[in-house]
């Protein structure tokens, strides 16, 4: 829960807008993986399991109407992964704009 808002936070810092920030955030987290999953099953089988809900979701079992192949520490590696990428993001245009 804590790399997930950690997540939405850079989003708003990367953005440096609070709307477009919790708008992508929600599409990331609540409107892409059901929408990954109409895709082809050679395609969402290896991209499905390591999107941000779904990698964070496995920590505590969750996703598994997904053919998920992730560990749970797997999962939390690859959802602080994406949240550090962000928080360095937002940070560089955080420094680079309010310079």
């Amino acid at each position: 829960m804590t790399v997930a808002g950690l997540t939405g936070v850079a989003l708003g810092a990367l953005l440096r807008n609070t709307a477009a920030g919790i708008a992508t955030f929600a599409a990331v987290f609540f409107v892409i993986p059901p929408l990954a999953g109409l895709l082809p099953a050679s395609i969402s089988n290896h991209l499905v399991p390591y999107l941000p809900s779904n990698a964070g979701g496995v920590i505590w079992g969750g996703a598994l109407n997904v053919h998920n192949g992730l560990s749970p520490w797997t999962g939390f590696a690859v959802l602080c992964g994406y949240a550090a990428v962000l928080i360095g993001a937002g940070a560089w245009r955080l420094r680079r704009s309010d310079a």
